[in-house]
């Protein structure tokens, strides 16, 4: 009997290794050019590192519309805001205005005074102005530059956002209550809101002695 089925066996076997082949059989190869044009470009955004758009900065945008000479009545209306009465100096007063408007989560003071954005602030939102003269630190664009009047115990100052990441001894601010870039007008008491370069200069008697990050 196992000679009648020896032969049966064989044919199932070689039955079974064409099937196992048919199936592992490849279509044949589409050998036809590509002739359409690739016509949506690759998105590589993703990779490339760009500045934020404009509105990450509300607080710089709201400070470039006033640009110029204010009303008296926008000028009162920020020293209202911070419970001051009119001919006041207005830096700080307009700052604490633009960044609540902003609604930025610090620093977030009601104050007409600017040396407060560094007295009633958390310490790590400050970054020493020597630190960033000397290289060490460069300061991300939004954050407030801090300028002091006098010598180290004077209470006096003025105040306004830097509007380009600032590293070494100079960058570029907005601020209230100043004078237009290239005139002769006083920096803290000028009457106007205006954009311009500053610079880091320990020795003066007006000067930038902290940044303030700003955070949304």
């Amino acid at each position: 009997m196992r000679y009648i089925y020896l032969p049966l066996l064989i044919l199932l076997a070689v039955l079974c290794y064409e099937m196992v082949g048919a199936k592992r059989e490849r279509p044949p190869i589409d050998t036809t050019p590509i002739t359409t044009p690739i016509t949506t470009p690759i998105d590589t955004s993703a990779a490339i590192p760009v500045d934020p758009p404009e509105d990450f900065y509300p607080h710089i945008t709201i400070a470039r519309s006033h640009i110029g000479i204010p009303s008296a009545d926008t000028i009162n209306s920020w020293l209202r805001f911070v419970g001051l009465p009119p001919g006041n100096p207005f830096c700080a007063a307009a700052l604490s205005a633009w960044l609540h408007q902003a609604g930025v989560e610090e620093p977030l003071l009601k104050t007409g005074l600017a040396r407060n954005y560094i007295f009633q602030t958390p310490s790590s939102l400050h970054i020493s102005a020597g630190r960033v003269l000397a290289g060490v630190v460069v300061v991300p664009k939004g954050s407030l530059a801090v300028f002091q009047r006098g010598n180290e115990s004077s209470i006096f100052g003025h105040i306004g956002p830097i509007t380009k990441d600032w590293s070494g001894p100079r960058g570029m601010y907005i601020s209230a209550n100043t004078s237009a870039p290239g005139g002769s007008g006083s920096e803290h008491a000028g009457g106007g809101v205006w954009e311009k370069e500053a610079g880091i200069n320990p020795s003066s008697a007006f000067r930038i002695t902290d940044f303030v990050l700003v955070n949304y």
